[in-house]
């Protein structure tokens, strides 16, 4: 994975999310408490330190110098493997690895994930957090580096060829789709540098409402996809 000049400009306002991170939280506990963890480009750390306490060991990678530094800045005192080289990682295997907002970064994200897979340990799961529905693609994605947004079929039609096993996957943050979908397509775009503090809180404000209409809807559809494959 490279992205060595990446300087995360976005990533402080959406670590302030809080309620966003805790319903990220709620998607993944269960499959990280007691786990030994692999964060891959897990940027400055936000998600990092909510989901930090549930784990066995959390390993982190960031391959961008920058956020790297911040890293190992951060968490000095509480996280002792944090690397910016897959070189590390040879003689390594992990009960759960993450990708949270990554993949869409990568050009060649399908090699990331073969990577991933073969660092599991039997039974592993890897986890792969990802902006979705690629007709959402906006200038907001292109400045922060998303090569794409993802559908589900993505991820159903890579496992496919690959013979590996979906153990789940659904959309969510409903009301974050509608609000990028109107943007877009009405009043602009709703995420950009302008503006970015202000419509994060508001969006944010939203989040227990957009669980509320997930579970009602059954996750059919969000701003963001969630993917949990597991090692068999």
């Amino acid at each position: 994975m490279q992205r060595i000049d990446y300087n995360g400009w976005e990533l402080s306002e959406f670590d302030g999310a809080y309620n966003f991170r805790k319903y990220q939280l709620f998607l993944i506990k269960d499959y990280i408490k007691n786990k030994k963890i692999l964060d891959v480009g897990c940027g400055s750390g936000g998600f990092t330190a909510f989901y930090l306490k549930y784990c066995k060991l959390v390993d982190l990678y960031e391959p961008s110098l920058n956020l790297y530094n911040i890293l190992k800045n951060k968490f000095k005192k509480k996280i002792k493997n944090i690397y910016k080289d897959k070189k590390y990682f040879k003689k390594k295997n992990y009960d759960v690895i993450l990708y949270f907002d990554v993949i869409e970064h990568i050009r060649e994200y399908r090699k990331e994930i073969k990577w991933a897979y073969q660092k599991l340990n039997k039974g592993g799961k890897l986890i792969i957090n990802v902006p979705a529905f690629n007709f959402l693609y906006s200038d907001f994605d292109k400045d922060v580096g998303h090569y794409k947004r993802f559908n589900k079929s993505d991820f159903y039609n890579f496992c496919k060829k690959n013979k590996f096993i979906i153990n789940e996957i659904k959309y969510y943050d409903s009301i974050g789709y509608i609000l990028i979908l109107v943007s877009k397509f009405i009043f602009g775009n709703f995420l950009n540098k302008k503006n970015l503090k202000n419509n994060i809180r508001v969006w944010n404000s939203l989040i227990p409402l957009s669980r509320f209409i997930d579970k009602f809807l059954f996750h059919i559809f969000g701003k963001s996809l969630i993917c949990v494959i597991n090692k068999s």
